[in-house]
This record gives C-alpha cells, structure tokens and sequence, in this order.
C-alpha cells in the first residue's frame, strides 16, 4: 500500500521529500518532440524524450560519466547521448555505449534513475515514487477526464509564490 506520509516520517523528512508514491503532471504532451527536455521537479533533474515510436522517457539528469546534463545533449531513439563526450544511457539507466572508451567498465551498467512515465489526455507523467523497486500505483483519472462523454482542454499557468 502507498502511502503520503509513513507514521515513522518527521516533519522535515516529509517536507524534504515531497509528495512521493504519486503520479504528477510534467509537461504538456507538445512540449517533447524530438530534441531532449530537461525539467526538475521535487527538486530532482529529469531529462524527458521521445524515442523513435513516440514513446516518452525519463531519466535522471545527468551523465554518469562527468556529470553533464544530458538534456543538453541527442535523443539518439531508444537512448540519450551525453553532448560532452558522447555517453549513451539507454531509457532504463544503463550506459548502452561510451564511444570515447573501448571496452569501457560503465557500459552495460545501471548508472542512473529511471522514471516510470505515462503519457495520456495531452499531458506527460511521472512516478516519484519513494521506493524504486516498488511498482507505481495505476494512474486513474475522475470521469470527466476518461469519458468520452466530457471534452476537456490542458491548461498551464505560472504562479508567482515566496
């Protein structure tokens, strides 16, 4: 069962954490073509693509190798390349190859997070969920939004907090 806040949790830790073990909105759908997005959410950077079906991925920010943003870098399909050396992580996390390298240690490891992600009614989602190896919830939407009953539209706004 997911759970918000665990009874053992303080205060800090769950404001540290955020809401976790939810599904939350990132982008607008439109919003990743084909160059890589890099986005921070709950105070983690995520790179969002498109691989060569138009299935979107997500993965943590940032090139095993020197640490580079991997949003600044090429959606090469089915994987991400780093623009500093050429790194490429595949969807999953694990480092597909490192062109620089002959027989490099990394490839074939899991080196970064990779981020459950659901696409649907024009908007990209994500899993932050606490636990890594546990499953994410299903995604359900209120009727209005499933029926085909009801038309609904996406609808963005910047808000000016603190």
């Amino acid at each position: 069962m997911n759970a918000i806040v665990s009874t053992s949790q303080s205060a800090e830790e769950y404001l540290e954490l955020g809401l976790r073990d939810q599904w939350h909105p990132v982008l607008a759908s439109w919003e990743v073509a084909a160059n890589p997005v890099g986005i921070t959410r709950l105070g983690e950077n995520i790179v969002v693509w498109r691989d060569a079906e138009g299935q979107v991925h997500a993965l943590e920010d940032r090139c095993p190798h020197r640490g580079a943003r991997l949003s600044l870098g090429w959606n090469l399909g089915d994987r991400v390349a780093c623009w500093y050396h050429g790194v490429e992580v595949r969807a999953d996390g694990v480092v597909a190859d490192v062109p620089a390298v002959h027989e490099c240690p990394m490839t074939g490891t899991k080196c970064l997070k990779s981020y459950p992600v659901i696409e649907q009614h024009g908007a990209i989602f994500i899993w932050f969920g606490i636990d890594a190896n546990e499953q994410p919830a299903p995604l359900e939407f209120p009727e209005q939004l499933a029926s085909e009953e009801w038309s609904s539209f996406l609808c963005q706004a910047d808000w000016k907090v603190n």
